[in-house]
């Protein structure tokens, strides 16, 4: 297994969350099958960037966790309106 490293980016709903917050409930979506090990979340005035740290097979696998996380997250009544974004790295 590797450290595998998956950017996320989510867009401001209804509800006011900072990063911190965001950081706490990516964790809190996480089983220990996902293989989350760390968060790193930032806030800015549309969202949140958020990188996730996976141990995991492969960067498909981690990318895979990282969906599912997300989809876990997105469900909850604290982000209604939020929405993934796309992410651009370069």
């Amino acid at each position: 297994m590797a450290m595998y490293l998956v950017a996320e980016r989510m867009l401001r709903g209804r509800t006011v969350m900072d990063a911190t917050q965001i950081q706490e409930l990516l964790e809190a979506a996480a089983t220990a099958e996902d293989g989350l090990e760390h968060v790193y979340a930032e806030g800015d005035l549309e969202g949140v960037h958020a990188v996730l740290f996976f141990r995991a097979t492969s960067h498909e696998c981690a990318r895979s966790a990282a969906h599912r996380i997300m989809a876990r997250l997105l469900e909850r009544d604290e982000l209604q309106g939020w929405e993934r974004a796309q992410v651009n790295l370069g």
